[in-house]
């Protein structure tokens, strides 16, 4: 088996996340994001006011049923006013 293929991603996606400013917010992002997957964070970036928390991330996902997962998994999170993603175009 070429491991290259294991670490190669499906693709670039980035998720534009708002909700609620809270202790552990963005942990629980972070959790959701990579999960038990394979899921690689590229870049992480949040912002608070002491009220809402705003920020994007952007994750290497290895196939479409990882990016659904990985989706579903941030919709779950708890004070998540709403979450958009954007697949990179190469």
């Amino acid at each position: 088996m070429n491991s290259s293929a294991l670490v190669s991603p499906y693709g670039q996606v980035f998720f534009d996340v708002i909700g609620f400013d809270r202790v552990q917010f963005v942990s629980d992002v972070l959790a959701a994001a990579t999960g038990s997957e394979q899921a690689r964070i590229a870049h992480l970036s949040f912002e608070a006011d002491g009220v809402r928390s705003t920020g994007r991330l952007t994750v290497q996902v290895t196939d479409s049923r990882q990016l659904e997962q990985i989706d579903r998994r941030l919709q779950l999170v708890r004070g998540l006013i709403r979450v958009t993603k954007q697949t990179a175009t190469t």
